[in-house]
């Protein structure tokens, strides 16, 4: 198969065929159609001079993303306007699960959109999961001030057991959110998005790393294996965040405070390493923390 363009026409094994909009608007139509997810939705595809409008409504903020990838496969589209709103239809997926005609393709389209919401769930749960067990060993730990006393040092204090449990919960949880939040933000700049979610990853397995208590046997080596998770976790976290932050300035789709909250991270970051104050981790920790949930509620009621 060869294939070349020549002024506005595309030559194809022999055969001539105008890039008009009329042709692009079929192909991506029959993408749609050949798409197990999007042929059960009505997408409204409009073409002018090569740029592709998508309206209708879908079930999923990863829908309108896969629909807009797939989209751009297409030859001969210049550029697109993507106005699918996302809206599920609690009565039309009860309708869908009664029926007997459910075929199995729908029935997984249905978990699907379903197993999305709950990854954002987990970003959220796993953050306040966090929150409420890091400030009840806190209060239960005697003594403990946070203008002196740094987070890390609950794991050495009676509450210790809450410590691992917020730190352990709040990694494990916030991989599968991380790896949402990465489809949602396709055709921005996918190097970025990339770099991202493999640096996201690495900070929440190291999050978990953190909640592993001290054996009294080791005291010297596992001081330095905590300093070292502890450290990949805040650097992992602020960076992935920073650069989701960026994507999400890009997209339009956030409000600024948002991003602000994302980008003022790396400045306290570099206040923490440079200070290693113990008020200023409690604040990074707490701006960490409200980042993650402003981000998990606002794909939640997308």
């Amino acid at each position: 198969m060869y294939r070349f363009k020549l002024g506005e026409i595309i030559l194809n094994e022999g055969l001539i065929m105008l890039s008009s909009d009329e042709e692009i608007k079929k192909r991506v139509v029959s993408k749609f159609f050949k798409d197990k997810f999007l042929k059960v939705y009505n997408i409204k595809t409009t073409v002018v001079n090569g740029r592709v409008i998508l309206e209708g409504t879908i079930s999923a903020l990863w829908q309108k993303a896969r629909a807009e990838t797939i989209t751009k496969t297409v030859y001969g589209v210049k550029g697109i306007v993507n106005k699918l709103s996302v809206t599920l239809e609690k009565s039309a997926t009860l309708k869908d699960l009664k029926s007997e005609q459910l075929t199995q393709e729908r029935l997984i389209h249905i978990v699907d959109v379903h197993l999305s919401k709950l990854e954002c769930y987990f970003g959220l749960l796993g953050t306040l999961i966090t929150i409420v067990f890091i400030v009840m060993a806190a209060l239960l730990t005697p003594n403990y001030n946070p203008l002196v006393n740094t987070v890390s040092s609950l794991g050495n204090g009676i509450a210790k057991t809450l410590f691992s449990i917020a730190f352990v919960t709040g990694g494990s949880l916030g991989i599968p959110f991380i790896l949402f939040l990465e489809k949602s933000l396709v055709n921005i700049n996918d190097f970025i998005r990339r770099s991202a979610t493999i640096i996201a990853i690495s900070g929440s397995a190291s999050i978990a790393l953190v909640g592993i208590l001290p054996d009294p046997d080791y005291l010297e080596i596992f001081r330095m294996f905590h300093a070292f998770v502890a450290f990949n976790a805040f650097i992992g976290t602020v960076i992935c965040i920073c650069l989701y932050s960026y994507l999400m300035l890009k997209s339009g789709e956030y409000k600024k405070y948002h991003v602000i909250i994302g980008f003022t991270t790396a400045l306290e970051l570099l206040i923490l390493l440079f200070t290693l104050t113990p008020l200023i981790e409690w604040i990074l920790t707490i701006n960490i923390s409200a980042w993650t949930i402003l981000t998990s509620i606002k794909l939640i009621r997308s």
